[in-house]
């Protein structure tokens, strides 16, 4: 049986008082993976597992949620973030667990697979057009990556997922969601700046825990903490991995 420490006590105790009707997101992105490492990029198309370390970074986190009282945890249907659920899962059994589509990572289209941090002149040349890309979007969401998404797109699905869950779920008031680093950035500008293209100050480090508040009375999200790590860096562990 899972044991709720100390640490995670503390955690919980930390967060602000939850007044109704008022509902908590826990949005966390996934565990590192080797291709994270290694600088490739990973987006929709591939499904690459979380590496050790990854699966450490996923524990951590589950570690420093368990006191909470969590009734759902939903992820996408990619194995990197369903397996980071699953261990967050190990401490509340008794919540609902939910995978949607709509919380999957951007897809960088003809970039994905390729290495954009390799020392020589093609990866270079394709972290160059990453880099382009990516400014395009912080001016105009509906600039997209070469055969992939925009920010547009991405905001539009995963809004639609996590509103789906909070109706399918009126009585889960602590909700946890394990996404992507891109579509987690995305997702959070669009619900606290109401603009999905001020993505890029936001930072989302492997298993970073964000938490937002949603009040349905005036459909309003507020932010609680963004990024926070502290459950993977005081224990020595990287949590910088990308794409």
């Amino acid at each position: 049986m899972s044991v709720v420490t100390e640490r995670a006590q503390r955690f919980a105790a930390s967060l602000p008082d939850l007044p109704r009707p008022r509902r908590r997101v826990y949005l966390l992105r996934h565990g590192m993976t080797d291709w994270n490492k290694r600088g490739f990029v990973q987006g929709s198309g591939f499904d690459i597992p979380l590496n050790d370390e990854g699966r450490s970074q996923a524990r951590y986190a589950a570690e420093e949620l368990s006191a909470l009282p969590i009734g759902v945890i939903a992820s996408s249907h990619l194995s990197r973030a369903s397996k980071t659920a699953d261990a967050v899962h190990t401490f509340h059994p008794l919540a609902a667990r939910f995978t949607f589509e709509g919380f999957g990572e951007i897809s960088y289209g003809d970039l994905e697979g390729k290495c954009i941090h390799a020392d020589n002149e093609e990866s270079r040349r394709l972290k160059n057009q990453f880099d382009k890309v990516s400014l395009g979007m912080e001016k105009d969401v509906r600039v997209g990556y070469p055969g992939g998404e925009n920010a547009h797109q991405v905001e539009k699905r995963a809004r639609k997922a996590l509103m789906k869950l909070i109706d399918d779920c009126p009585d889960a008031r602590h909700m946890v969601i394990v996404g992507h680093g891109r579509m987690n950035k995305i997702i959070l500008a669009s619900l606290l700046y109401g603009d999905a293209s001020k993505f890029s100050p936001i930072q989302q480090g492997n298993t970073a825990i964000s938490i937002v508040d949603y009040d349905p009375e005036d459909d309003n999200w507020t932010e609680v903490m963004l990024n926070y790590c502290a459950h993977t860096e005081d224990r020595g562990a990287a949590s910088g991995g990308r794409y």
